[in-house]
């Protein structure tokens, strides 16, 4: 047993003290004249005597008095002992609630796991405790706002389930410290119950709030699908590539089985060693169109990684027409897609409509006022209906970053890329920016009234953008956005928790989404695409509209959470976390109990007190 003040032990001197001279004091007696002292002989000794204390004799009520004492003493000094559970003020219980935390090597899941330790730490609350309940996957949730009703507590977590998403625990812990900061003198304490499958926090500074990291799971058993991506050679054969890795520490076999719209393809026997990567392709898929699924068969820790879904265009042709003075690279790229008729103007033409073309690509001439409904790609130049206005000119400028999630600017890589000149936009509300500057958007997209824009603000013949690799990809992706195919796809590149762009027709205002899991939300369509981010789950999502229906599907693909090893030791804030997996062990003092026996030994001493006279 330890005291948190200590130093009030030393009370019990004075005051024990005190109580013992009291009881060593003679009595102050009256002088009364009697007729004789022959039976007063002890009474008048006593009274003859000089000193003014008597002799300590042996007395229950005095050790009674003592007792009782030297309780409240220690009671001040505030005793504790390390307990299992938590005696705080401020309480941040977060659930690391990622993919990884579905692993079945503890019973009956390591977020089962998670949820009941949390559960106890709740019955450990003390009185005046009170306590914040939040979960940590790609998106942070506060589940319970402060409280110290452990029924709440309880039933908040109770609810709770894992996602098929990476973690973000960076964000929860962000949030955790910016709801505590402030709120009393006390450090605050955070409980983090998680695996680890998250990187080093040591530059996110966390002052005084105290950390514990509870360990949840055992070892690492599982084979995973950790990449799922499709391409279309310049032949227009379309190519799947699945990435297989085992995290186990054991060799695994399995069976690899395709299917394209859930009709069996192919079944492939694999055999992994512990930490083998393997990648297979599927070739030659000339003419299947639609959903492609890759599934292990194979009983191992982690199910959401077991799966993944890509979409196949059919082969189609998209009408193509280039309105341009000469411009070799963008005729090269766009010839070279298999799918495309192109067809050359160096004027706009009159009557251009939306039933003549698909694309309409405008290179340094402007388009006119008022276009039909259609995809257009404007190239150094601007539209008055286009998705971005022009704002200035900036010379030489560098690329500083680029969204890599959006449909039209994936795989392409613009860091590289040197400008001689271009203007920088300022996006509509519709408007999205895809390509930022050092002054601003260079590239935008948005889709309005049934007109799908991509807005590029520099000129392709005062750039080596058509020199790198990415250019023909960058042009293939705007050719299947600005013309999709509308029969699925969309979002093949998701993975969970990113957004997905959902295409839908100009004339629907509502559409309905339902998630792997059944579950059906709606949402009102205020532009296109229309942007999705509740995709923490993993599988195929249907779209439903006003005569129009499509899915997409989400993948995991995370090789940090389908290795699902948990991490002994975490660093946060500069500090290095470990855990055995063990429950939380803080102060739980014992000053109530000492205070109740110190009532008792009084009332018993006032009890021999009465009785005694």
């Amino acid at each position: 047993m330890n005291f948190l003040s200590p130093l009030s032990l030393i009370l019990f001197i004075p005051l024990g003290g005190a109580v013992v001279v009291l009881y060593l004091l003679k009595l102050r007696r009256k002088e009364r004249v009697v007729s004789s002292t022959m039976l007063w002989q002890d009474a008048v000794a006593d009274l003859q005597a000089d000193a003014p204390f008597q002799k300590l004799k042996k007395s229950l009520l005095l050790l009674l008095q003592i007792v009782a004492l030297a309780l409240l003493v220690f009671a001040v000094a505030r005793p504790y002992v390390r307990a299992k559970g938590i005696s705080e003020n401020r309480i941040v219980v977060i659930l690391d609630s990622s993919a990884s935390m579905q692993a079945c090597d503890m019973k009956p899941s390591r977020f089962g796991w998670a949820k009941n330790k949390a559960l106890e730490v709740v019955n450990k609350m003390g009185p005046r405790d009170s306590m914040l309940v939040m979960t940590a996957s790609t998106k942070t949730r506060v589940v319970q706002s402060f409280t110290s009703d452990k029924k709440t507590l309880s039933s908040a977590i109770s609810r709770l389930a894992p996602t098929d998403a990476p973690c973000n625990m960076r964000q929860a812990l962000v949030l955790a410290l910016s709801l505590v900061a402030g709120r009393s003198t006390a450090p605050p304490s955070l409980v983090i119950f998680s695996d680890g499958k998250f990187g080093s926090l040591s530059d996110l500074p966390v002052g005084g709030a105290r950390l514990d990291f509870v360990k949840v799971g055992s070892d690492s058993d599982n084979v995973a699908i950790t990449g799922l991506d499709s391409r279309k050679n310049l032949s227009g054969t379309q190519q799947v590539f699945i990435g297989l890795k085992n995290f186990s520490r054991r060799e695994r076999g399995f069976n690899l089985e395709i299917y394209v719209n859930d009709k069996l393809y192919d079944i492939r026997e694999e055999s992994l060693t512990p930490g083998q990567i393997k990648q297979e392709m599927l070739e030659d898929l000339q003419g299947v169109g639609g959903r492609v699924t890759a599934k292990l068969d194979i009983d191992d820790q982690l199910a959401a990684d077991n799966s993944g879904s890509v979409y196949l265009a059919k082969p189609r042709k998209i009408d193509v027409l280039l309105v341009s003075k000469g411009n070799v690279f963008i005729e090269n790229a766009l010839n070279l897609d298999p799918r495309t008729r192109l067809t050359r103007a160096d004027a706009v033409p009159a009557g251009i409509s939306k039933q003549d073309y698909d694309v309409v690509v405008f290179d340094r001439i402007a388009p006119p006022a008022k276009l039909p409904a259609g995809g257009y790609l404007l190239i150094g130049t601007s539209a008055a209906q286009g998705p971005a206005e022009v704002l200035g000119k900036a010379s030489r400028p560098a690329v500083v970053d680029s969204d890599l999630h959006h449909p039209v600017t994936a795989y392409v890589d613009f860091s590289g890329i040197r400008l001689a000149e271009a203007e920088y936009l300022k996006p509509k509300p519709w408007g999205t920016a895809l390509v930022e500057g050092e002054r601003g958007p260079m590239v935008c997209a948005g889709s309005m009234g049934g007109r799908s824009f991509v807005q590029m603000s520099f000129d392709l013949l005062k750039s080596d953008f058509p020199l790198h690799v990415g250019f023909p990809i960058f042009i293939a992706n705007c050719l299947d956005w600005l013309a999709p195919s509308g029969e699925g796809g969309g979002s093949e590149g998701a993975r969970t928790g990113q957004p997905a762009y959902i295409d839908v027709p100009a004339s629907c205002r509502k559409i309905a989404i339902i998630d792997p899991g059944g579950e059906k939300q709606s949402i009102n369509v205020t532009q296109t695409p229309v942007v999705y981010s509740d995709t923490e789950r993993a599988g195929v999502y249907h779209v439903m509209g006003k005569d129009f229906s499509r899915e997409f599907a989400c993948n995991l693909a995370s090789p940090a959470e389908s290795d699902t090893a948990p991490r002994e030791v975490v660093s946060v804030g500069g500090r290095q976390l470990a855990s055995r997996g063990k429950a939380v062990e803080t102060n739980r003092e014992m000053y109530w109990p000492l205070i109740l026996l110190a009532l008792a030994v009084l009332s018993f001493e006032w009890y021999a007190y009465h009785r005694r006279l």
